[in-house]
């Protein structure tokens, strides 16, 4: 293993502080204040675990994630990615942004609702059914937006729930690649299926939840010297972004090939694994 290699692997194994410093740029990136932490997670090592599916916008593990800090984490990226979606969508397709909502529940929520509440994770489907409502009535913007903050906060919270050794750097930087993977197929998916927009949709949900957390880990990676895992994650960030420049399907033809995504993709795993 090469030193680079190995400085990685000790920064992904760092101590509270900067886990507490990632989680405050995550809640700076979504737009929100960060909370105080109220307990601080065990000792960060091990405990990543499994990937939580097969890619694109399903695939949680709500077995694994009992346990599993890593497929946990995913789980609730996953239930993020539609939220975001949704809420971004809303003003130029509000049936769109309803499904997104209800898809959450359906698809990720009702899955996870006894792990969640095992894990001690407050209940907050009321929260989700009344975006989705809100929704499917028409309800201004702002207040669709206040109901999708609303769900992202309960979102954070419950991450801090994750079986220990929580959502290390190590868990954050891997769900970050999970997300980065799924939106990458999710984009294969959407070429081919030109007709359909709810694939765009989910992939830009997913793109956007990875980009978020992207965000807070680049300046971690920087400042630990890890400079190949920092370029890799931010060159499929950028492409990503490219990919999906905003929640609605661009009519004009992609910026991106979906092979180069995909391997952008593969190489940023190989510089954390």
């Amino acid at each position: 293993m090469d030193s680079g290699r190995r400085r990685l692997r000790l920064w992904l194994g760092l101590g509270t502080a900067a886990l507490v410093t990632t989680q405050a740029g995550l809640a700076v990136a979504q737009g929100v204040a960060a909370p105080p932490p109220t307990t601080l997670p065990p000792a960060m090592q091990g405990g990543e675990g499994g990937e939580g599916g097969e890619g694109g916008e399903g695939g949680v593990d709500a077995d694994r994630a009992l346990t599993d800090p890593l497929a946990f984490t995913v789980a609730l990226d996953v239930m993020a990615a539609h939220i975001v979606a949704g809420r971004d969508v809303y003003r130029a397709a509000p049936d769109a942004a309803a499904e997104m909502f209800a898809h959450a529940i359906a698809e990720v929520y009702a899955v996870m609702e006894e792990v969640l509440t095992q894990r001690g994770v407050a209940p907050f489907q009321a929260t989700m059914d009344h975006a989705t409502t809100l929704a499917q009535d028409r309800a201004p913007a702002e207040a669709v937006t206040q109901a999708a903050a609303a769900i992202l906060a309960a979102l954070r919270e419950a991450e801090t729930h994750a079986h220990s050794p929580g959502a290390t750097p190590r868990v954050q930087l891997r769900a970050a690649a999970e997300m980065a993977d799924r939106a990458a197929l999710q984009y294969g998916v959407a070429l081919r299926e030109r007709d359909k927009d709810e694939p765009y949709l989910d992939g830009y949900g997913l793109a956007r939840v990875a980009a978020l957390r992207g965000a807070a880990l680049l300046p971690e990676l920087r400042a630990a010297g890890q400079t190949e895992a920092a370029a890799r994650l931010e060159e499929v960030l950028g492409l990503l972004g490219a990919a999906y420049p905003t929640a609605t399907r661009p009519d004009h033809t992609p910026a991106v090939d979906a092979s180069a995504l995909l391997a952008a993709s593969s190489r940023l795993r190989l510089a954390i694994d």
